[in-house]
């Protein structure tokens, strides 16, 4: 038997709605505005920093492709090349310093760990590192990785509000 989903969440507030419903009855968005969401205009407003204008969700927007973006997982998500991709440049540039370091610190150390055991601490980004690329690709293969996307307005400006 088949189980019927009744709920949606809302992308902006989290708030669960009935999927019948047209607007979020917390934060009042329109969810058909989501159809019309934009990753270019999320990447420029992170970029000047308006964080208001920036919703996550797991839907991706009509101007990225979910495929390009496993395949940049796949091939190089160690360096964040999918998260630069979708926008989400924090990360991406978090894993491209600490994957650089952890290989330059691999050809230091020639493969002679044992001798140096006390820099054996200096892995551990790079083990998070490669910790957040698996996680990362698993959730765009079970299509639970959230993209920002930008609105047009920002959190309240619908409806004269």
């Amino acid at each position: 038997m088949e189980k019927t989903k009744i709920w949606k969440k809302c992308p902006r507030c989290g708030e669960k709605n009935y999927i019948a419903n047209k607007k979020c009855e917390n934060c009042r968005l329109i969810f058909s505005r989501l159809e019309y969401a934009s990753s270019k205009e999320a990447k420029k407003a992170i970029l000047k920093g308006e964080k208001e204008k920036i919703i996550k969700t797991v839907d991706f927007p009509s101007d990225l492709s979910r495929g390009k973006a496993i395949i940049l997982c796949a091939l190089g998500g160690l360096i964040g090349l999918h998260n630069i991709y979708v926008g989400r440049y924090f990360k991406g540039f978090f894993s491209m310093v600490f994957t650089i370091l952890t290989a330059i610190l691999i050809l230091v150390l020639e493969g002679n760990v044992l001798a140096h055991l006390y820099e054996v601490y200096l892995f551990i980004p790079g083990a998070l590192v490669f910790f957040f690329w698996f996680y990362d690709l698993t959730l765009l293969l079970i299509k639970k990785y959230k993209v920002p996307i930008a609105l047009d307005m920002p959190l309240g400006r619908e409806n004269g509000k």
